[in-house]
């Protein structure tokens, strides 16, 4: 089982055809392909005959960005109808919404950046006249950073090496001189998870222990009792401890809420995921879905084509 897989949809290095074809050739029986705030792998998969590539079940998915107190956080969705969900996506990160989401957020990233005279960033430095993509700027940002020696002393301090840990730990975490707070620029959770959930899907928290805060339970407990709706934790994942994991499962236990698992796999070759297998490179275990399996059934494909 694979709950959390992305593509060339969003920021994968294989297509939804090639995840089915590797999914077949491990024999996994249960697949969910999750890509960034979008659903647009299974459009692409609308007129593939599946069963020609793939004999287990698919689990329609996503998983939404989205911000708690300050945090940059995902949220995984299970069993949407995913045409709700690419028309939510082609609304809000239509290349209108993009251009004036991006420049706002690049141009107090680059404020704060200047303020900090321990950091060097090229003092021409803008966004092209067409955005890529969104988020390109973060990207943008994080090239000019690695181009000036001086910059060394913040990326060690930070144990920064590589882009992921530029948005996790430079962009995400408090404590950072370069921390922003992208709360009034992302869809909220409570908004997340109510798109989830109207797209008849659950909504799960995704790799709690990737989130750059102090105390992850603390922060987990805050997130539940705020009331957003959130279904289910993703308990198993590529980068967690058997700890990690057993902590997500008591609290779980604790609270109701159902339990997920996933690679997050990219397949990019300066990433370590492999698809199928979870905490401590162990296979994830199936049993965590069979108290919700049977809920979504609007958003599983077994063995048949998408229409």
């Amino acid at each position: 089982m694979d709950l959390h897989i992305h593509t060339t949809s969003s920021d994968g290095e294989k297509t939804p055809i090639e995840i089915l074809d590797i999914a077949q050739k491990i024999k996994l029986e249960y697949l969910s392909i999750t890509d960034h705030d979008n659903c647009f792998a299974y459009e692409e998969l609308e007129n593939v005959d599946i069963k020609k590539h793939y004999s287990g079940n698919i689990i329609v998915g996503t998983e939404i960005m989205t911000c708690f107190e300050g945090t940059m956080i995902e949220v995984l969705g299970y069993g949407v109808d995913y045409k709700i969900i690419n028309q939510w996506s082609r609304d809000y990160y239509s290349n209108e919404q993009i251009e004036i989401r991006d420049r706002k957020i690049f141009e107090k990233l680059k404020n704060i950046i200047k303020s900090n005279s321990d950091i060097k960033l090229t003092e021409s430095l803008e966004l092209p006249k067409q955005i890529p993509y969104t988020g390109y700027f973060k990207y943008m940002v994080y090239n000019d950073i690695l181009k000036y020696k001086e910059n060394d002393k913040f990326l060690k301090k930070y144990n920064i090496n590589s882009y992921e840990e530029f948005l996790r730990i430079g962009l995400s975490k408090k404590s950072s001189p370069i921390y922003i707070n992208q709360e009034d620029f992302l869809i909220n959770t409570k908004q997340v998870v109510d798109l989830i959930h109207k797209a008849g899907g659950l909504a799960f928290l995704a790799h709690l222990y990737k989130y750059q805060i102090d105390n992850h339970i603390n922060f987990l407990q805050k997130l539940v009792d705020s009331k957003v709706g959130l279904d289910g934790i993703e308990a198993c994942y590529s980068s967690f401890t058997k700890e990690q994991t057993k902590s997500i499962e008591n609290f779980a236990q604790k609270n109701n809420l159902y339990l997920s698992g996933g690679s997050d796999y990219h397949g990019r070759i300066d990433r370590n995921e492999k698809i199928g297998y979870g905490t401590e490179g162990k296979r994830i275990p199936k049993k965590y879905i069979e108290n919700w399996y049977n809920i979504i059934d609007g958003g599983k494909i077994c063995n048949q084509n998408l229409v």
